[in-house]
């Protein structure tokens, strides 16, 4: 689908009384966000420049323009440098910070769990949750604003079929925020268990050699 395939925003107030978002393909890096009537509303892309340079991930939505189309850049950066957000949901023009800054950590060094200051001011949690998916709660009241889910669809263009989904409360927050702070959660989510199946993978080979979790591998 291209970006000329989806349906105009509308406003904050239309957008906010919630929605399901369904990932086609299932791939937080390369898909469309497409609503339960078959109509596509957001589309995610990853590029290179060349070969060597970091992929940039970016998140457009339909407008008249190009450049206005563009919810969010995210540069995933190499060499062990911080990864870059570029938006301008922070504060209505355009603007770059480090994706640790805007999904910060709060307590646990090495939890999964990331917070973020909301376009309407207030503390969202994204939390990870086993066998459900992510969900994102409001962190004041504890109220569930969206989660990542696997569903069986009743009804629409998807029904019969089971799809992941983003489902979407009534909420102050912009969607363009929670479709960004989503994205790139469930991005590094997967590379986590990536990276964890690769180290398996590497203990499971050839442990008398030196490699292997026999030996003494990097699993603690």
């Amino acid at each position: 689908m291209s970006v000329s395939t989806l349906i105009p925003k509308t406003s904050s107030a239309v957008e906010n009384i919630g929605m399901r978002l369904y990932l086609v393909p299932n791939d937080p890096e390369r898909t469309t966000l497409v609503s339960a009537n078959g109509v596509a509303h957001y589309q995610v892309n990853t590029t290179k420049a060349h070969r060597l340079s970091a992929p940039v991930l970016s998140i457009r939505r339909p407008a008249e323009s190009q450049s206005e189309s563009l919810v969010a850049e995210v540069e995933w950066k190499r060499f062990g440098a911080h990864p870059v957000v570029r938006s301008h949901i922070f504060d209505g023009s355009m603007q770059q910070m480090e994706v640790r800054d805007f999904l910060y950590k709060l307590g646990h060094h090495f939890t999964p769990t990331r917070y973020f200051l909301g376009d309407d001011n207030q503390e969202y949690r994204w939390k990870p949750f086993k066998d459900i998916g992510h969900v994102l709660t409001h962190l004041e009241t504890d109220r569930e604003v969206a989660r990542f889910t696997q569903e069986l669809v009743a009804e629409g263009f998807f029904r019969g079929e089971r799809k992941w989904c983003l489902q979407i409360q009534p909420t102050t927050l912009d969607i363009d925020m929670i479709v960004l702070t989503f994205i790139i959660m469930e991005k590094r989510r997967r590379d986590r268990v990536s990276a964890e199946a690769m180290k398996i993978h590497n203990c499971d080979e050839d442990p008398a050699e030196g490699g292997g979790c026999e030996a003494g591998g990097a699993m603690g």
